[in-house]
């Protein structure tokens, strides 16, 4: 019987758990790390780090050694918080999501008002291809533990059944239906909700077929947020220019993010590497 102790790590709202190195090795097989990269990653992890330590912390640090076996890993481990880190306002997260629309083909627009019967909404996305409108609420969450509930979604439902009633006041024959996207997750009751009603919900991993994860991997929709090497400055500089989607910069050079972003040598060479790597 081993006598190790076990270590407790402590989430974001203070909760302690055991840590499990098979959880930490599935998040990384998951993402494509090989079953001997993971464990090995596992091991230098749980030397590394205390009893106590945060679950922020132990993504960090495995991050960091990711990284220096695994570049396209490490981004790939970091996508959940990646899209996370798309705030804090939720308004570049608004603009992730118009820009997953329309790879898939829709005319987007961000924030713009429709006409309902009894008001006037905003609208953080509106999506239409041909004789269908999406209408989309984006629910940006800086916690990847926070989910959207209920009567999020049920506010959504009554938006879109007031500009549908307006609409056939107009005898508009478009088709509308909503869309309700987050970065996280939704709560059971949001999920039997919309069951019974003509709206649809995407999250992370949620439903199977069509959820974040899913687009975001088949498509290549990198948000620039998981880039290994990316810092402050430089994401600012991205956000400043409208940029989003890591496929953005796949024709960037080394000296395009020296002189445009204010990258050093290194940075530049380093973030070029990374994109190619990961496109």
């Amino acid at each position: 019987m081993s006598n190790k102790k076990i270590k407790k790590v402590v989430k974001k709202k203070g909760v302690k758990e055991p840590f499990a190195t098979e959880k930490l090795c599935d998040s990384m097989t998951m993402v494509g790390a090989s079953s001997e990269l993971a464990q090995q990653i596992c091991s230098i992890v749980d030397e590394s780090i205390e009893s106590g330590s945060s679950t922020d912390k132990i993504f960090t640090t495995t991050r960091r050694y990711l990284k220096k076996f695994n570049p396209k890993i490490a981004a790939l481990y970091a996508l959940e918080r990646g899209l996370g880190a798309l705030g804090p306002s939720g308004f570049i997260f608004e603009q992730y999501v118009a820009a997953l629309f329309e790879e898939m083909g829709y005319h987007v627009q961000t924030n713009i008002y429709a006409e309902g019967e009894g008001v006037t909404h905003e609208i953080d996305v509106w999506a239409e291809k041909g004789n269908v409108v999406y209408i989309i609420e984006a629910k940006y969450r800086n916690d990847y533990d926070s989910k959207t509930h209920i009567n999020q979604v049920m506010y959504a439902d009554a938006r879109l059944h007031d500009i549908r009633r307006q609409a056939h006041k107009k005898e508009d024959t478009r088709e509308f239906y909503m869309w309700v996207v987050t970065n996280t997750r939704f709560t059971d009751n949001a999920i039997n909700y919309v069951a019974f009603r003509d709206i649809q919900l995407m999250g992370w991993d949620y439903p199977k077929y069509i959820n974040l994860k899913k687009i975001v991997s088949e498509k290549k929709l990198y948000p620039v947020t998981i880039l290994p090497s990316v810092n402050q400055k430089i994401l600012r500089g991205f956000s400043a220019n409208g940029v989003i989607l890591v496929k953005s910069l796949i024709h960037m050079k080394s000296i395009d993010f020296q002189e445009q972003y204010g990258a050093s040598r290194t940075l530049a060479d380093k973030l070029v590497a990374e994109i190619n790597e990961l496109l």
